[in-house]
């Protein structure tokens, strides 16, 4: 059986992951900051518990040893998460996390692109289906695409507090985010420059890439225009948004996720042709959990990957099937 660890283990997405491999009754090595909160988090008989910081290198490298595959969810990443990557690299352990960070992205990608094992960040809802549904889509067609057009539409969906934290850091790192009007489906939606540009980007060569988000009329009118204004914005009133992020819950209550909906299309297209694949999600959260345990099951290869160039993407989102995900071509 495959040695699995799990860093950050006693976050919001870390303990979901963790219940799902003791659902599952797969003992892994978590790893986190506290023991009180290590001790409270979901485990299989014979999981271990190791307190570990990932800013303590000698630490990492023995959280490490042993292990085929490391997961992490130590975010914000661009922050927290590089000396992870750094040390499973290493230590020759396969590497995947649940990020949504671009630049951290491309650093991952960047940095250790002659990996000898595998790296894999965004296994998460940021940006498996996309990247499957972009895989499948473009498969669909004859030749090579000319254009990706990738496509959000999300409900009621909370951030945690992690996640604001991450959002803040990708846009105080960005600057002027270059955001377009556009349609998807029909609706109004902008164009932002979201992570799909780099995992679906890597695999699809001269393809132009989007990422479109569905949004209201008044939204698509006015963000645009705001847009050159919204990095010097954005860090004049920093130290304010970072003050109101650390008083954010933890995450969104069970009750809040349940509730939650998120769909995801990606349309291929070639002269004529056209293809559309659409993942619908619910529960973005227990979904990320779910799709980082099947990821880990089935990574393999060296160096850097994006999702759908990782695993088989039809596969994959048919092992995700259920309550938390359909997908449809």
């Amino acid at each position: 059986m495959r040695k699995i660890g799990l860093l950050g283990a006693t976050g919001y997405t870390g303990r979901l992951t963790a219940t799902e491999f003791a659902v599952r009754e797969m003992p892994i090595r978590l790893g986190g900051r506290s023991a009180d909160r290590l001790a409270r988090v979901d485990a299989a008989d014979g999981a271990e518990r190791v307190v570990v910081d990932t800013t303590d290198h000698a630490a990492l490298e023995r959280f490490m040893a042993g292990l085929d595959l490391v997961i992490s969810t130590v975010g914000p990443f661009e922050l927290l998460g590089r000396p992870v990557v750094d040390a499973a690299v290493a230590a020759g352990v396969h590497y995947i996390d649940s990020t949504g960070e671009p630049d951290f992205m491309t650093w991952a990608y960047e940095t250790h692109s002659g990996a000898v094992t595998a790296v894999v960040p965004a296994c998460g809802y940021d940006y498996v289906p996309s990247d499957c549904a972009a895989r499948l889509a473009a498969d669909a067609i004859t030749g090579t695409p000319e254009r990706i057009d990738i496509g959000y539409s999300v409900k009621g969906m909370k951030p945690t507090r992690g996640t604001a934290r991450s959002a803040l850091g990708a846009v105080l790192a960005t600057g002027n985010p270059q955001i377009k009007r556009s349609t998807i489906g029909g609706q109004p939606a902008l164009q932002v420059p979201l992570g799909d540009l780099l995992t679906t980007g890597r695999w699809a060569g001269e393809t132009t890439v989007t990422a479109n988000v569905t949004v209201s009329k008044l939204a698509r009118t006015v963000v645009p225009v705001m847009g050159p204004a919204t990095g010097p914005m954005m860090k004049l009133s920093a130290p304010l948004l970072r003050r109101l992020v650390e008083r954010m819950p933890e995450g969104p209550t069970d009750d809040m996720r349940a509730s939650a909906r998120a769909s995801v299309s990606a349309t291929a297209t070639r002269g004529s042709q056209s293809a559309t694949v659409t993942v619908d999600v619910n529960d973005v959260y227990a979904f990320t959990a779910l799709s980082l345990v099947e990821f880990a099951l089935r990574v393999d290869g060296k160096g850097p990957m994006s999702p759908a160039e990782a695993v088989d993407s039809a596969e994959m989102l048919d092992a995700l099937t259920g309550p938390l995900l359909a997908w449809r071509h």
